[in-house]
């Protein structure tokens, strides 16, 4: 898995230098292309890792969601670059997704902090304050879809140099 990790890692940072480089409107039609890779890469990761390890159940449901997803959403941008009514609707679509996507994942968040602090963990607080944060942010964008818009790019970049960086920095870690 850590050779998944490192590749994946590299085409995030990839993916982020590209978001950082076209923030605004270019950005927005080649997100659902960004999104597209990412969960396709990550749903044959963790397929693999699943056939070579095969204890977690939540892995293989995650992966193969992950890669219905892309395949889904890679169907849907080829369609949508034939329609500009479509496209128009396929990046609506992508912006409400992702601002359900960071309050999902900021609860996720905010939930594995109390975990943490269970077990005794010091910089549990932090988790704890960057997973309102992202609750918050995400639901700004939900609301305000026109800055979401605007700043998916930005926040993408941002997001995706973080994971990269985690993936990369998981292949030094002890198994």
């Amino acid at each position: 898995m850590k050779v998944f990790n490192c590749i994946m890692g590299v085409f995030s940072l990839f993916a982020a230098f590209y978001c950082f480089a076209f923030p605004g409107a270019s950005s927005l039609m080649t997100t659902g292309w960004i999104v597209t890779m990412l969960l396709g890469v990550i749903g044959f990761c963790g397929i693999f890792e699943y056939a070579r390890n095969k204890e977690s159940k939540k892995l293989i449901v995650n992966s193969t969601l992950g890669l219905i997803f892309a395949i889904c959403a890679a169907v849907l941008s080829v369609i949508a670059m034939f329609d500009v009514n479509l496209r128009a609707t396929f990046d609506l679509i992508i912006v409400v997704l992702f601002a359900l996507w960071l309050v999902i994942s900021g609860v996720d968040s905010t939930v594995s902090s109390f975990k943490l602090k269970k077990q005794g963990h010091k910089s549990w607080w932090l988790t704890l304050i960057l997973g309102i944060l992202v609750i918050l942010m995400g639901m700004y964008a939900g609301t305000h879809l026109i800055y979401a818009t605007m700043t998916l790019g930005y926040v993408m970049g941002f997001g995706l140099t973080f994971y990269g960086i985690r993936l990369i920095c998981s292949v030094f870690d002890k198994d």
